[in-house]
């Protein structure tokens, strides 16, 4: 089957929207979504209520700014004293699709709508066709991940096969035999079943049918990608969004920033004022949606990032995020300045033999010391070290060690700023 070029293609005229255009359309759905909100009894209601204002008074997007941020654990707790759903449901629960639960716990309500998590669009633009065959390798248990990406591929067109993490001889059969053409996981796992592959004496580019990968819940770092397309011939981008809201940003065939999905409204605030925050500036991401089934207004992802209005030459006009840059509870100031978790991600993209990485600062006395612990991938160069070293203070613009750790140590989920310091 010869497939349209994944590189070129928009999907939804909205995506083409000017700027005054694209205000117009969001802050019209806004409105609907507050007055929704409002007289179906949401939480909202009681905070327009206790703020002394109207539904009327959120009327542009400026407005928003006079609503407090919902936060996760917010959310968690609403659920807890309201269950199941802490009163932000619309809709009768018998009229949903899905019940799913994320860590929190919080339990995720799925409208019975097509499309209801908006991947559609966000798959076209990574790269992804009518008639792809697609290994999702999300979980459909308990969590949305694997769900919500199977209605956007459906709704494209194309095919699922619902595999799963894990059984890396099988993924490479099942790949193999029904000679699939799209993968969506994690990078660190698509790269696990190439390898695979080259260990049962498959040549991927040639024997694999592999083109295009939705890669996301980890950092892609920009050497991998190189490797994904150079070596294996696939196609690696990747999009944004929460088990809460959906898709919130993709990237397209330019890979400079993550288009905003038209139907979401994003904020850049400062974490600790919730003020929004001047185009270009990092803050915390705070989304409102169009879903009047699950409306939750000024939702504050907990993630950084930051936006750009510049124009994109594959033709989209929406602004985008640069990237994500971390989460707001791991950005930790140290000797006076700010450092993020992008930071520590440049320098290990900077030296491809670290595996895993982790920057670890502590005070022993009355000073800040800052301490790149990392994982290799096998053996280094003499002076390495010292190498890394210097890529810390021209990143992170501070002076910090490496320390070597054993395969391992650092496990499957870690901090990327361990920040050890007490100040009792």
């Amino acid at each position: 089957m010869v497939f349209e070029d994944r590189n070129k293609g928009i999907l939804s005229n909205q995506e083409l929207m000017s700027a005054e255009d694209r205000k117009k359309y969001q802050e019209d759905f806004l409105k609907e979504i507050i007055k929704h909100a409002y007289v179906a009894g949401t939480p909202l209601k009681k905070t327009i209520d206790s703020l002394g204002l109207s539904p009327a008074d959120i009327g542009s997007i400026e407005d928003l700014q006079k609503l407090p941020i919902t936060k996760k654990k917010d959310l968690s707790e609403a659920q807890k004293s309201r269950p199941p759903f802490g009163g932000f449901l619309t809709v009768p629960t018998r009229d949903l699709a899905r019940i799913h639960q994320s860590p929190g716990p919080i339990y995720d309500p799925v409208g019975n709508v097509p499309d209801y998590w908006r991947w559609k669009t966000a798959l076209y633009s990574v790269g992804f066709r009518a008639g792809d065959i697609v290994v999702n390798t999300f979980a459909y248990h308990l969590t949305p991940a694997g769900h919500m990406f199977e209605e956007g591929i459906v709704e494209l067109g194309g095919v699922i096969v619902p595999t799963g993490v894990g059984n890396t001889e099988t993924q490479v059969d099942i790949i193999k035999v029904l000679e699939v053409t799209g993968f969506i996981g994690t990078p660190s796992f698509l790269m696990a079943i190439l390898k695979k592959a080259e260990d049962v004496d498959l040549k991927p580019r040639k024997d694999l049918k592999l083109e295009v990968a939705f890669l996301a819940a980890e950092m892609l770092p920009e050497s991998m990608r190189r490797r994904f397309l150079e070596e294996y011939g696939i196609i690696g981008r990747q999009a944004y969004g929460t088990a809460d809201v959906g898709c919130v940003s993709y990237e397209c065939p330019e890979m400079n920033g993550m288009h905003i999905h038209h139907d979401v409204i994003v904020e850049i605030v400062d974490p600790d004022t919730g003020l929004a925050l001047p185009e270009g500036e990092p803050g915390e991401v705070v989304v409102t949606c169009n879903n009047k089934i699950y409306p939750l207004v000024r939702f504050g992802t907990g993630d950084l990032s930051s936006i750009t209005t510049a124009t994109c030459s594959c033709g989209r006009k929406s602004p985008r995020l640069t990237r994500i840059m971390g989460r707001v509870d791991q950005v930790t100031k140290v000797k006076g300045m700010f450092v993020h978790p992008s930071q520590v991600q440049k320098v290990v993209e900077a030296h491809p033999e670290i595996a895993k990485a982790r920057l670890v600062v502590e005070r022993p006395g009355d000073q800040d010391l800052m301490k790149l612990e990392i994982e290799l991938k096998g053996a280094v160069a003499e002076g390495f070290v010292s190498k890394v070293e210097a890529t810390i203070r021209d990143s992170i613009k501070l002076k910090g060690s490496v320390s070597i750790l054993e395969p391992g140590a650092l496990g499957g989920e870690h901090k990327i700023i361990d920040d050890r310091r007490k100040w009792d």
